[in-house]
Order: structure tokens, then C-alpha cells, then sequence
């Protein structure tokens, strides 16, 4: 027994090193891909590209994120994970604001993903009727200057952005009622 774990000690310290070292190359190779994305290159997107370009994001941020199926998905594009369980609708919208059913669907996705609380993200602006419904649920929208501020977290190597402090965002909401 004691050989065995001699043996096996190494192998599972080197394997532990190489996850972590991977991590770390993945981590900074998503710096430099948002590094040059703009907001110009976000709004050009397909919806399928922007829920990929905001699961980088959150992954940036120290997320662990999951994306959800395209269809039958429940009302979530992405499950966050990181101090809470947190479900994401990604909404790519362009002139036009994302209204009060996003909130409704990702309010929804919740309780299917045993979440925490919900957030919605867009390249563009919400509506009032979906502003006023985010916070009856306690739902964090996360704008489009939302979007810029992060990216711009990402070249200058800060973390001011809503996206690097979901928890604490939700939880002020929840403490100023």
C-alpha cells in the first residue's frame, strides 16, 4: 500500500501541475482575444457567437462556465459557477432594447439550474419594463457600457466591471431591498 502511494503521489502531483499550468495558458490566451475585441466586432455578431464571446468573458472574470443546449435550453445560454450558481441569458440585440421577456426567461432558468440568482447580458441596451422587472427579481442586466467597461478592465488589467463581482452586485441588491 504504501508503495502505491509512493507511486501514485508524483503522478497525481504532475497531473494536478499540468491542469493548472493549461488553465493558466487557456486564461491568457482569452486576455488576448479580448484584448482586440471591440464592441463594434460584438455587435457584428451572430446571437450563437455573442453566448461564445460572453462565455469567454465570464471565463476571463474566473468563472467556471458551462453553455447551455441551443434549444430547449430553459431560459439560460450559460451556468455560471464561482462563489454562487448563476444562470446567464445572452441577448444580442442591435438598435432596439432588450425587453421585460429575457428577464422573464432567465427568471425562469433559475429554479431549473438550482441557481442562485440570474443576470442578462447584451451588446445593447434594456428596456424600462425590463429594468423595473430585473430588480423586482433581483436580476443583474449587464448593458452595453457594461460590456465596454469590461472590456476595457480586460486591456487596462483591472477588474472594476460588473461581470468580475457578480456576487457582490447581487447581494447589495438584495441588502438595499
Amino acid at each position: 500500500m504504501v508503495v502505491l502511494k509512493i507511486i501514485f503521489f508524483p503522478i497525481t502531483l504532475l497531473w494536478w501541475g499540468i491542469v493548472q499550468i493549461s488553465c493558466l495558458f487557456k486564461r491568457v490566451y482569452i486576455g488576448m482575444f479580448l484584448r482586440k475585441t471591440t464592441i463594434s466586432n460584438i455587435d457584428a455578431l451572430t446571437g450563437e457567437q455573442f453566448e461564445d464571446i460572453a462565455k469567454l468573458m465570464f471565463e476571463y472574470a474566473g468563472y467556471k462556465v458551462v453553455k447551455t443546449a441551443q434549444s430547449g435550453d430553459y431560459g439560460a445560454d450559460l451556468v455560471l459557477t464561482k462563489k454562487s450558481k448563476i444562470v446567464v441569458q445572452a441577448k444580442l440585440y442591435y438598435k432596439h432594447g432588450v425587453g421585460n421577456h429575457s428577464v422573464q426567461e432567465v427568471v425562469s432558468a433559475i429554479k431549473y439550474y438550482s441557481a442562485d440568482f440570474a443576470c442578462v447580458i447584451t451588446n445593447w441596451k434594456f428596456t424600462p419594463n425590463a429594468i423595473t422587472l430585473a430588480n423586482v427579481h433581483k436580476v443583474i442586466l449587464i448593458d452595453r457600457e457594461e460590456v465596454i467597461k469590461f472590456l476595457l478592465d480586460v486591456k487596462n488589467r483591472t477588474k472594476k466591471s460588473v461581470i468580475f463581482n457578480l456576487d457582490k452586485v447581487y447581494r447589495l441588491s438584495v441588502l438595499q431591498g
